[in-house]
């Protein structure tokens, strides 16, 4: 089993604290993390995915300190899928997600396979020949999934991605990262729609002030004391407001 384990973790961004002495075991599924603006949810991504370096901690991820991995090596194993990313040049669809590609040593049947499969998996086939520019954002925003999916890293890292979406496609998009964690990936998503996490998450994680506070399924944590601290409000089960 592809145990995401966090020792100990910190990190800070000039003086301040963003994460202190996190310490958290993931298994395989889809795993989400919830927390009031400002408590470190996508910190933690981008502590993961090495882009903000910890000033303490351990990161294990299939026997591998993810903290010292050369980023060439820590790319295999993970793809990371950021808030709002941009495309800065019109690139086709089909063009864009074999980026995915650029690290592997594969021959070209076996990049147009595992590319086609991403994106047939995101629903994005149709869109193969069309450039990024001609896309509305939704159909951006699955194009770019099919691209993190691309990598096929047994870890994923994903920042809000039901974000700007309306309702059919934030529906999608979690079916689509439900199904990678039923797949046996494990799959760590910064979400604000406590609802949708609620009815998707295997496991919810809740970050206060840095710090994890609760974790476990969706009901146990919405209806904790902690959870109520953390948003200084009551949620049900299902993630809906108590008013």
């Amino acid at each position: 089993m592809n145990t995401l384990e966090i020792t100990e973790l910190s990190a800070k961004l000039g003086s301040f604290r963003i994460l202190d002495n996190v310490n958290l075991n993931i298994n395989p599924g889809l795993n989400v993390i919830i927390g009031a603006n400002g408590s470190g949810k996508t910190s933690l991504l981008r502590v993961l995915a090495g882009l903000l370096p910890a000033i303490k901690g351990k990161i294990l991820f299939e026997k591998n300190n993810l903290l010292v991995m050369k980023q060439s090596d820590r790319a295999n194993i993970i793809s990371y899928l950021a808030q709002h990313p941009k495309v800065h040049w019109p690139l086709l669809v089909k063009n864009l997600v074999s980026l995915a590609r650029s690290n592997v040593r594969e021959n070209r049947q076996q990049t147009k396979s595992v590319i086609e499969q991403a994106m047939a998996d995101c629903n994005v086939l149709q869109f193969a020949k069309r450039s990024m520019d001609q896309l509305s954002g939704g159909e951006r925003a699955r194009v770019l999934l099919a691209r993190a999916l691309a990598v096929q890293a047994d870890l994923l890292l994903i920042d809000e991605p039901t974000a700007a979406l309306d309702p059919a496609q934030q529906l999608s998009m979690m079916k689509i990262l439900a199904a990678e964690g039923d797949k046996g990936k494990t799959v760590l998503c910064v979400m604000h729609d406590i609802p949708l996490a609620a009815r998707f998450a295997t496991n919810l994680i809740l970050l206060d002030n840095g710090q994890v506070t609760a974790t476990g399924k969706s009901e146990k944590v919405l209806t904790s004391k902690e959870c109520e601290t953390a948003f200084n409000l009551a949620f049900a089960a299902n993630g809906y407001l108590v008013l």
